[in-house]
Parts: structure tokens; sequence; C-alpha cells
């Protein structure tokens, strides 16, 4: 083979690995494009993808229909949003904690465009959304979602077309929203209660000093007690919020597999 032939038969390999990692990192929080120009983040994940190339370059060779092609690409991609959503589960539980914990305060008056989701979100959700992020870098975990989508090219290969859905995957998807929304609550349980109570002894003290405006002291009392009580649970949360992280990352590939029927396991 001449080296014009060696050339874009692994720039085929290359864009038919590429959707996936781009339909992963579109959904995750991680290279936004909001963070990253355009042209740096393609070429950014370009370069996680470029690595796949040669181990698809044997099934490249094979003449294939342009639908054929076009049905590919479409798959990778929604093999890509399949796992990104299962990764991105923790990041969008601690941001919709502060956005849950912002609503309770008052403060969704505030809202601004999140620059590393591309969405509105309130100043917590905003807050604990980069610092989540910050210790998803930290303790390595982008190394680890590499390892995910390198792994999921076993688990379901380019051009292996449709693989059987599992009778349970109806459920095992809804499972993974009631995940989503129970982690939510559980992390900020503790302080929608700590001002649930700050409010209810506001509207007792209202009943007996009318004059009162408690309307304009709810707001900055709720603060500082949802202040205080992060700052106290600080550390206790953002070290559940990395182990589960690190689970989720771990259990992602089996997830994936669990949805699908006649999928191996390497």
């Amino acid at each position: 083979m001449d080296t014009t032939a060696w050339f874009f038969l692994h720039l085929k390999a290359f864009g038919f690995a590429l959707p996936r990692f781009l339909a992963v990192f579109t959904i995750l929080p991680l290279l936004s494009r909001e963070a990253l120009p355009l042209t740096l983040r393609v070429a950014a994940i370009g370069s996680f993808a470029i690595f796949m190339a040669p181990m698809l370059a044997e099934g490249v060779a094979l003449e294939r229909p342009t639908f054929s092609i076009l049905g590919l690409v479409l798959k990778e991609a929604f093999i890509g949003i399949v796992i990104g959503f299962v990764l991105a589960i923790p990041l969008w539980a601690v941001e919709n904690m502060g956005d849950l914990v912002d609503a309770q305060r008052g403060a969704t008056i505030a809202q601004t465009i999140n620059p590393l989701s591309g969405h509105e979100t309130s100043p917590l959700g905003q807050l604990f959304n980069q610092a989540i992020v910050t210790m998803m870098f930290s303790l390595g975990g982008f190394v680890m979602v590499l390892g995910v989508i390198y792994d999921s090219f076993q688990i379901w290969p380019v051009f292996g077309w449709w693989p059987h859905f599992a009778p349970e995957a109806p459920k095992l998807a809804l499972d993974l929203l009631d995940r989503f929304m129970s982690l939510t609550v559980l992390l900020c349980a503790p302080v929608i209660f700590a001002m649930f109570l700050a409010e209810a002894g506001m509207a007792i003290i209202s009943r007996f000093v009318p004059q009162l405006q408690v309307f304009f002291l709810a707001m900055p009392i709720k603060s500082a007690i949802a202040m205080v009580v992060f700052a106290i649970y600080g550390v206790v949360l953002f070290d559940y919020a990395g182990d589960l992280i690190l689970e989720t990352l771990r259990e992602c590939n089996r997830t994936v597999f669990a949805m699908f029927k006649g999928v191996r396991l390497p």
C-alpha cells in the first residue's frame, strides 16, 4: 500500500472514531463549546479519537454504500450520547442541588449562563458545577472518562450494527433519571431542611410581630444559613461527590452493557 492510500485509509478510520467522542463531550460539561473555542475543542477531542484509527483501519478497507456509512456515524453518535448521559449524572446532580437551594432562598433572579454547560443556571448551581468539574479533573476522572470511551469500542465495535435491546433497558434508563433526582434531593436535603426551619421560625415571628417585614428579611437570613450549612457540610458533600464520580466511571460500561443484549464485555 502506497503512502497516499495508507493516509486516506486511516483518515477514514479517524472519521468513524470521531463521532462517539464528539457526542460524549457534547453531553459532558468538561470540554464545552463555551469553555473552549470550537476549533480548539474539536482538535482536543480529535487527539483522543486518533488513537482508534489504526484499530479501525481493517474495517474501513471494506467498500460500504453511503447509507451504510451514514448509519454507522449516527449509531456512533447515539452510543456517545448514552455514555455521556450516564457519566454526566453526578455532575448534573451537584449543579441541580445548587439550583434547588437558590430557588429555596429566592436567588433565581440572579440566574446567568453557565460557561461550562451552556445553559442558564443559578449562582450556586454554577459554583458547584465548576467545583465538581475541577474535582473530576483533580481526581483523574478525565483519564477515566477516556478509558470508558476506549473500552466502549470493545463492548460495541464501530462496525457492529444494532444489538438487541435487553428487556430491562427501558427500566435501566428510567432508573438513571430516578438516580439523578434522588441524588439531587439527597445532596441538598441538609441545606433545604435548615432553610425550612428558618422560614418556619420567621412565619411564627410574623404572627406575633405583624410590623416585621418578613419578606425582606427571609432572603438574607436563608442565604446566610445556607452558606453556614454549606461551610460545615462542604467537606462531606465533596468527599461523597468524588466517590460518586469514581463509582459512576467504574460502572458506566456495565450500565451500558446491561441495556443491550448480545454485547459482550471484554
